[in-house]
């Protein structure tokens, strides 16, 4: 007995229910984000974002000696705005009506949900987190990537993203401090000329193998990002390469033990598992490949990790449910195509993703050496 189109538009309507919010749980960046609930939902603002960045004392300090003094102001110039903007991606995927009118009952609707839209959702995602990692998400370069490569200049490569039409530089920065020019969220990083005191993030260089310094320079790096934040705490998020965490695992020895376990609706046990380090956690990234075109050159190509204070990132999603979509992997659809017998559904992401705290994170490089 052949399936309706009817029918499978249904069925395949309560499947994404599930799925479309699953990539927020399964990441653990963006999963933080929602707990601390720092991402705006289906609101009808447009895609660009004007945020205030202050990143020193935004006050003065008098001190009171006869009591008729006059107090010197409450603001200095530590406040600037820095600007992000929402990628606009559709995924799309269709369903031969042949492949309906062979299926015999429920059990063939299953095989089919789990062959087209779960597969669909699954490789939305995968894409979207090889972005976030490296820059590298194969037709995702709208969404925003956490490398930026190293600053522009002889010897260095840049790692950038195209929300709508302007490439602009990934977050965070492969080099020390003093080497950081390059323009984040419009705003020029603390060492380029009129750059903002305070816009980087923090770095560190694991130079000798992991099994001489390694856990040393993790150390530092994170103690360096969770001093900067007083009111944000500490590094709490951290992703790594599989040989850097590996080199971490044997480093660690006995003294490892999987502190939490990440998973989401529709998403199979025990898919993110991460390990304790100082009081934050870190996870093995799968994402991040070291051998991608975008680490080339860098020292992020002997291995990367991010220390992330997920207190510093924001997230929101652009439309509505009402109006459009909610811009978060929701689906439109299944359609019939015209002059095809296909039908065809339609995933839209259409999220903004920005730091204000750039300092508060951190990335270690040279992991990956033994």
């Amino acid at each position: 007995m052949a399936i309706s189109p009817e029918v499978f538009a249904t069925a395949l309507q309560e499947q994404m229910k599930g799925l479309s919010e699953t990539f927020m749980l399964w990441h653990p960046l963006l999963e933080a984000i929602v707990t601390r609930g720092n991402i705006d939902s289906s609101t009808l603002q447009g895609p660009f974002r004007d945020f205030v960045l202050v990143q020193g004392g935004p006050g003065s300090v008098d001190t009171i000696y006869g009591g008729s003094e006059v107090l010197s102001g409450g603001r200095t110039q530590q406040g600037i705005r820095g600007n992000t903007f929402a990628g606009r991606m559709i995924y799309n995927f269709d369903v031969p009506l042949k492949d309906l009118a062979y299926a015999n009952g429920k059990q063939d609707l299953a095989r089919i949900l789990q062959s087209y839209p779960e597969n669909a959702i699954g490789d939305f995602h995968e894409r979207i987190s090889a972005q976030l990692a490296t820059g590298t998400g194969a037709q995702v370069g709208a969404y925003p990537t956490l490398f930026g490569g190293t600053s522009v200049g002889v010897g260095t490569s840049s790692v950038s993203f195209n929300p709508e039409g302007t490439a602009r530089s990934g977050l965070f920065l492969a080099e020390p401090i003093a080497a950081q020019t390059s323009t984040v969220h419009n705003v020029i990083s603390s060492s380029g000329a009129g750059g903002c005191v305070g816009w980087h993030n923090q770095y560190a260089r694991i130079g000798s193998g992991f099994a001489t310094d390694g856990r040393f320079q993790l150390r530092a790096a994170y103690f360096d990002a969770s001093t900067q934040g007083k009111t944000l705490g500490p590094v709490d998020v951290m992703f790594a390469d599989r040989l850097t965490y590996m080199h971490l695992l044997d480093d660690l020895d006995d003294y490892v033990r999987v502190d939490s376990v990440t998973e989401g609706d529709h998403v199979p046990k025990n898919i993110r598992q991460g390990i304790k380090f100082m009081s934050g956690t870190m996870y093995l990234e799968s994402s991040i490949d070291i051998g991608a075109t975008s680490l080339a050159g860098t020292p992020a190509a002997d291995g990367l990790v991010y220390g992330l204070n997920t207190g510093s990132f924001y997230a929101y999603n652009v439309g509505h449910g009402g109006e459009e979509t909610k811009g978060n992997f929701e689906v439109r659809g299944p359609f019939r195509l015209p002059e095809q017998d296909m039908m065809r559904t339609e995933i839209v992401l259409h999220q903004g993703l920005y730091c204000n705290q750039r300092r508060t994170n951190f990335i270690v490089t040279g992991g990956a050496i033994p």
